[in-house]
């Protein structure tokens, strides 16, 4: 069933943000790279308990708060608080060199229990993000968290709320009235982040655009009803459940005057970005070297990668039980390869490579089957798998034939699928290498290994580039505005490039990943490749799967040349081609230690 069309103004919002991406221009050394923003650490704090048997996925021992309490104390960290950003954006005072803002998410009873006492002790202040549902229910009852019930005692009372407030040093946000669950958000009953998500109900089919803001709008109206009701203030802050944000939600957040809203984007949160506060997320009780490195998040940090195609079409038989049988079994091989990430077909081709239908819902093209959504979210939560979708802005502009038709199938790719990053394909090779004047790294080269910038550094330069990314006379524009619609549906997207021919394999300065096709075997590859930068991924491409004991050699030959990261394409999980058996003890992730 197709979406309806989408309201103006949330095109609009979507349009606005995506300037920051659009075109990269020809002469990329006219742009002026901006002052650096004041930058500080937030982290996202949950529950705080006493006993190991206690401890789950997202709390953390009181023995190591107060241990990370007494190391920002004598470190010279100072915990600022939200009025201390607020003065800073508008000039009136900077935040110190060590600045960090302490939240905590959900108003477990710890945090009046643990948390309270210590920010008396220390004189922090903190943030507090309250599920307004939650803190409603009577006395006895049970309320439902995620995919569990949990007492309602397990929660702050409005009482403690207040007396905290009183103290001056806990400023309490809005965690949202109800939106801490999942929805259903597909056919076949995959339960996503409410906030983010179009539900899907039997018989009705997706929720509009129009329907998903009223939404977000009663909630944002109901939860800011009830702070202003029990603590005698509207909050001013909003705290994305899970994370997750859309541009949409951003613009019914500004309409409700949020002035902050917090996510749980990697990097350090910049003061001029009050509407996206990036935060740490500590999980299984943080060790305190580890809760103190995410202090000062490390731009050369990065992962190996290992990359795999995978066509949607291998898996979709037509009917719900032996498809999703044989997307089991792909899962289940993508474990045993050690794959870490996917690049997954968005649309159906016939025999020319022609596309005919998508594997999504869009106003655009022919519906192959509601199956993308369904491949990238079991994928992402069954094999913890990145998924990067490939949908090619040249061969979606000779099928749809106008840019204006174009943006919106991207449009509604973002709307409907949940994704990691998007292929960026078919670009032409710049003219010449880009400029940039990056700041320098925080820490040195180790051991020669050549810089790899994070994420957040890359959206660092690709925000900078703004000037020049506008200008419309480049060939790859539509491309980069693909890329900034799908950014501003799913924030804090990847951007995998794939090396045009004839250009040299160095990485793209505004890409995380940059693929260059390789043939397997192919002379002197291993070496030429290995010494560029870990960023630069040998993409083993053919006619066939590779022979899975030529994959095997190429990659031990890679990796024993220097080389990191590498993928193949194409992959054929239902044939198991290549033999999973027999690559994986070469190119599983897994067995590749991460280096730092």
């Amino acid at each position: 069933m197709k979406p309806s069309t989408w309201i103006t103004a949330t095109r609009v919002m979507v349009r606005v943000l995506g300037l920051v991406w659009l075109c990269i221009a020809a002469n990329p050394s006219l742009a002026q790279p901006s002052a650096p923003a004041p930058t500080f650490v937030s982290i996202a704090f949950h529950d705080v308990v006493d006993a190991r048997n206690e401890l789950d996925d997202n709390s953390l021992s009181t023995d190591r708060l107060l241990s990370f309490f007494d190391w920002l104390r004598g470190n010279g960290w100072t915990a600022v608080s939200l009025d201390d950003i607020a003065r800073a954006r508008r000039g009136e005072k900077a935040l110190p060199a060590k600045a960090v803002l302490l939240t905590f998410d959900d108003g477990y009873r710890s945090l009046y229990t643990r948390v309270y006492p210590l920010a008396l002790a220390y004189g922090y202040p903190v943030v507090a993000a309250l599920v307004t549902e939650w803190m409603d229910a009577p006395a006895g009852s049970m309320v439902r968290y995620d995919d569990e019930s949990m007492p309602r005692e397990r929660f702050i009372t409005w009482d403690q709320a207040r007396e905290m407030q009183r103290s001056g040093l806990v400023e309490f946000a809005l965690h949202t009235q109800s939106l801490h669950d999942e929805v259903v958000g597909n056919p076949q009953g995959n339960t996503m982040p409410s906030a983010v998500t179009r539900r899907f109900t039997p018989g009705a089919g997706y929720q509009s655009e129009a329907e998903f803001a009223a939404g977000l709008r009663a909630d944002f109206a109901g939860g800011r009803a009830t702070l202003q009701r029990e603590l005698g203030k509207a909050p001013r802050a909003l705290v994305w459940p899970y994370g997750r944000y859309s541009a949409i939600g951003i613009s019914v957040a500004q309409e409700f005057g949020f002035e902050f809203t917090l996510s749980l984007d990697g990097g350090p949160a910049k003061v001029r970005e009050h509407l996206n506060i990036a935060r740490f997320l500590p999980s299984y009780n943080t060790p305190l070297p580890d809760l103190v490195r995410n202090l000062r998040p490390d731009p050369n940090d990065w992962s190996v990668d290992r990359l795999a195609c995978l066509d949607p079409a291998s898996l979709w038989t037509g009917v719900a039980d032996s498809s999703n049988e044989r997307l089991g079994r792909a899962i289940e091989r993508v474990r045993v390869l050690g794959v870490s990430g996917l690049v997954v077909d968005a649309v159906r081709r016939d025999t020319q490579g022609r596309i005919t239908g998508a594997w999504f819902p869009t106003r655009e093209l022919p519906l192959a089957g509601d199956w993308l959504s369904r491949v990238s979210w079991q994928m992402r939560t069954r094999a913890s798998v990145k998924v990067y979708v490939r949908l090619p802005h040249r061969d979606a502009l000779a099928a749809l034939g106008d840019e204006a038709r174009v943006q919106r199938l991207y449009e509604d790719l973002g709307a409907m699928v949940p994704i990691d990053g998007w292929l960026f394909e078919d670009a032409v090779a710049p003219a010449r290498p880009m400029r940039f004047d990056d700041p320098p790294p925080l820490y040195a080269h180790r051991a020669g290994l050549p810089v790899r910038w994070s994420a957040w550094v890359l959206r660092e330069r690709r925000e900078s580039m703004r000037e020049t990314l506008l200008r419309a006379d480049n060939a790859d524009a539509l491309g980069w505005r693909a890329f900034a619609t799908l950014d501003a549906a799913r924030p804090a997207l990847e951007l995998l490039w794939l090396m045009p021919a004839g250009a040299p394999a160095a990485p793209h300065p505004l890409a995380d990943i940059t693929l260059v096709p390789t043939a397997l075997g192919a002379p002197a590859a291993s070496d030429r490749l290995a010494s560029v930068d870990p960023a630069v991924v040998p993409w083993f491409t053919g006619a066939m799967p590779p022979d899975a004991r030529l994959l095997a050699r190429s990659a031990v030959d890679f990796q024993r040349h220097g080389g990191v990261s590498l993928g193949w394409c194409p992959d054929d999980p239902v044939a198991d081609q290549p033999a999973a058996a027999i690559a994986a003890p070469a190119v599983s992730g897994s067995l590749f230690p991460k280096r730092r």
